[in-house]
């Protein structure tokens, strides 16, 4: 007879073995009560799959043992003792502890086509997970001799191998672990999309699984790609079906929508649109190969961008299910610049993209020329500025830019390219706000700052803030130092122009672009943050982490604006040592240097111009020693008044000081001989590189000028490990973050201490 403690590990389990037999006789099984034992299924071990068998919670599990790395996954590793053929259904029975995504994988033929209960809700109770296979081909093909990976358990009760579909769970009901005091717009992937109008039953299944897990961890708003194609089959007829019942499943648990808006990219053009003769693509000047992505230099797409976009806003804003819009203008996703990586072509197929100029179209030529005559009035005045000899402007024609006779050549053509997907993405905003007067619009706007994708981040900021909107970066990773150097000219924009600003990964992330990402939220005082949900459930430590520090988000901040550094604008359009290559950046590697000793904002030339300097103490030089003439004549008006500039003078010697694409130099001149008014120009004269010596030149000369304040200098003489990062707010709060493997611990002057655990953010 069983005792009362055996019977209650064992009484479920005894359940689903009854509801099993029932079906097949030869099902196969694995129970923890009775590991050893051959039933046809067996757990083995193998590099991140150790497990120990234990009684938790009066349950018999095996507890997976973690694999302690932040690119590798723990799992079971599951193997067949028997053939199986056709059809089956793995059912997982598991103790419901924390929150997770139940995974697996079966390499071969082995096909998942639907799946149930795989979201952990910490219910604290058995729960069942299963996976369909539309057919099984199991031949050890797992080191060591096994058939299945599982992942995202970590106390497994049981599994079984059948022949027939197990019933599906009804959810419990699920409140937000997350419930933040200061409005935040929390936005997830879950699984809400599809490449076809036949995809649409697998989208509501994944949303179905994912929707009450997502809710849990605090998201609040659901993000999708609505696309042309999808709702406009037909020139003019309308068909949201699709979308409706996306919706629908959003609204069934309560939360909010926030699409983004596709019908500039080729993977969303309807057939009858691509057919038609107003279908114009770019043109890539270095292959002169023309793209299925529309171009931005003729005005055949208008109409229908605005008919699609005032369509969207007539049928979706009365519902009030919009957390708000992100706008997809162009580009191989659907982002503010022109083609780069991603080849999502036309009904999915292969693209030709890259980075480079696509600006090789006749509309594109006509645009350029149009632009330089605005510029210059007559062939003469531009000739003497390119040092070109053109009969007439209908001779020039759209050029490499390594090409140009001349800087000021090259500065004008990278300025006209990138403004003119600045002005696209502009009347996409002003299209989208008559569409959408009561809804939060957001500008999707990727890269890294490099002349030829086109995102002027500056530009796009005071764009939005004519529609009272806001700008999306899509282009965070798992680098803190990355997200620093390619966010935080936009972030100092949103600032200067009080936009929104939202934050989006790339694509992957392990928990330490998790805690990374967070971190540049908290520290930027963002408005929106967006993960894939692969971000927090592809990965074991996730999770805690998230439900740890996302509450740390009611005391984000904007950061103290003391320090700024110059944002090479001009540099950019001349040489691509700035920018263009985002591993190689002469300017990021610099940025990535003083971030580890201090935070600051950049301010571009467009910021200067517009009085951004007036909130800065001090301006840092890192890399690029040239701006357009009036932006010069600013910082030379703020340092009279007196502002502080650092200038590493051997730094780029060889092309002479701070001057103009023209070549004048005599601002410069005037500061060197101390013609700084009531403010100061500091040289560093020492060696220009390594770069880490003009780097703690800047420390120390910031933590010892009394214009700043004790705030800042006291954290400039903080003593802490490499990779742990300080920002300082508004306020005066210092908040940390341990972006490492290793405990850290922070010292400052006055002799206290403060620990932080690995990849953790902690308040002063």
């Amino acid at each position: 007879m069983l005792s009362r403690k055996t019977a209650r590990a064992r009484y479920p389990f005894c359940l689903l073995l009854c509801w099993c037999a029932a079906l097949n006789a030869e099902t196969l099984r694995w129970t923890a009560a009775e590991a050893a034992r051959d039933q046809g299924l067996a757990l083995v071990r193998g590099p991140d799959a150790e497990f120990r068998i234990e009684t938790v919670e009066g349950h018999a599990v095996a507890v997976l043992q973690p694999a302690g790395h932040y690119y590798r996954r723990a799992s079971f590793l599951i193997r067949l003792n028997k053939s199986v053929a056709g059809k089956a259904w793995l059912v997982i029975e598991y103790l419901d502890r924390g929150f997770g995504l139940v995974q697996i994988s079966a390499p071969g033929n082995n096909r998942v086509v639907e799946q149930d209960g795989v979201a952990r809700l910490n219910t604290g109770r058995l729960r069942r997970a299963w996976f369909a296979f539309e057919q099984t081909d199991f031949e050890r093909r797992l080191a060591p001799r096994a058939d299945i990976q599982l992942y995202g358990v970590p106390y497994l009760h049981a599994i079984e191998l059948v022949d027939r579909p197990p019933s599906r769970e009804t959810l419990p009901a699920v409140q937000s672990v997350i419930r933040l005091k200061r409005p935040l717009e929390l936005v997830i992937s879950a699984g809400a999309d599809a490449q076809t109008l036949e995809g649409l039953p697998a989208a509501l299944a994944n949303m179905r699984s994912l929707l009450p897990l997502v809710k849990a961890l605090g998201f609040a708003g659901i993000e999708s790609y609505v696309k042309w194609n999808f709702v406009e089959r037909s020139p003019g007829v309308f068909d949201w079906s699709f979308y409706d019942a996306i919706v629908a499943e959003i609204e069934r648990h309560g939360l909010k929508w926030f699409p983004l808006l596709v019908a500039g990219s080729a993977y969303a053009l309807p057939d009858w649109f691509y057919n038609s003769p107003e279908m114009d693509g770019y043109v890539c000047l270095e292959h002169r190969i023309k793209i299925e992505i529309p171009t931005i230099f003729n005005d055949k797409q208008v109409k229908y961008v605005r008919r699609f976009l005032n369509e969207f806003g007539r049928h979706y804003e009365p519902r009030k299910v919009l957390l708000g819009v992100r706008l997809g203008p162009s580009a191989n996703y659907g982002e503010a610049q022109y083609p780069a990586t991603g080849a999502w072509g036309y009904r999915w197929g292969q693209l030709h993209t890259h980075i480079g100029y696509w600006a090789g179209d006749p509309d594109a030529t006509l645009r350029f020329r149009e632009w330089l005559r605005a510029r210059y009035r007559t062939v003469e005045a531009l000739n003497a500025a390119w040092f070109t000899r053109y009969g007439s402007f209908e001779e020039v024609t759209t050029f490499l830019p390594d090409t140009a006779q001349s800087p000021r050549m090259r500065v004008d053509f990278g300025t006209w390219y990138m403004d003119a997907m600045s002005e696209w993405c502009e009347k996409w905003a002003l299209w989208a706000r008559e569409a959408m007067p009561n809804t939060p619009i957001y500008q999707s706007s990727g890269g890294w700052g490099a002349v030829p994708i086109g995102t002027d981040y500056t530009a796009q900021s005071k764009s939005m803030a004519k529609v009272r909107g806001g700008i999306r970066l899509t282009n965070e990773n798992d680098s803190y130092l990355n997200n620093f150097c390619v966010t935080r000219m936009a972030a100092s924009a949103a600032r200067h122009y009080g936009i929104r600003l939202g934050l989006e990964p790339a694509g992957f992330s392990s928990a330490r672009g998790v805690m990374a990402r967070l971190y540049n939220a908290i520290t930027n005082n963002a408005d929106h943050l967006f993960y894939y949900h692969p971000n927090l459930l592809g990965n074991d430590e996730a999770v805690d982490l998230w439900l740890k520090h996302a509450p740390l988000l009611d005391e984000r901040a904007q950061p103290r604006r003391e320090v700024a550094v110059f944002y090479p604008d001009t540099a950019n359009k001349l040489s691509d040592d700035v920018l263009r290559h985002r591993l190689a950046s002469a300017f990021f590697e610099r940025v990535q240097a003083l971030r580890r000793l201090m935070e600051f904002d950049y301010v571009s030339e467009q910021l200067i111009l517009d009085g951004a300097l007036d909130h800065y103490k001090a301006l840092v030089f890192l890399w690029g020693r040239v701006a357009e003439a009036p932006v010069i004549e600013r910082m030379d008006a703020w340092v009279r008044k007196g502002g502080i500039i650092l200038y590493p003078e051997r730094q780029q010697q060889r092309e002479g000081p701070l001057g103009t694409p023209d070549g004048d130099i005599s601002i410069a001149q005037r500061w060197r001989r101390g013609d700084t008014g009531r403010g100061r120009v500091i040289y560093f004269e020492g060696y220009p590189e390594p770069p880490i010596h003009y780097i703690e030149f800047v420390r120390d000369t910031l933590r010892d000028l009394p214009a700043l304040s004790p705030q800042l200098r006291r954290a400039l003489r903080l003593e802490l490990p490499r990779d742990v990062f300080w920002s300082l707010t508004e306020s005066g709060r210092l908040v940390f973050l341990n972006y490492s493997d290793h405990s850290a611990v922070v010292r400052f002057a006055e002799g206290k201490t403060l620990k932080l655990a690995p990849y953790h953010i902690a308040f002063e």
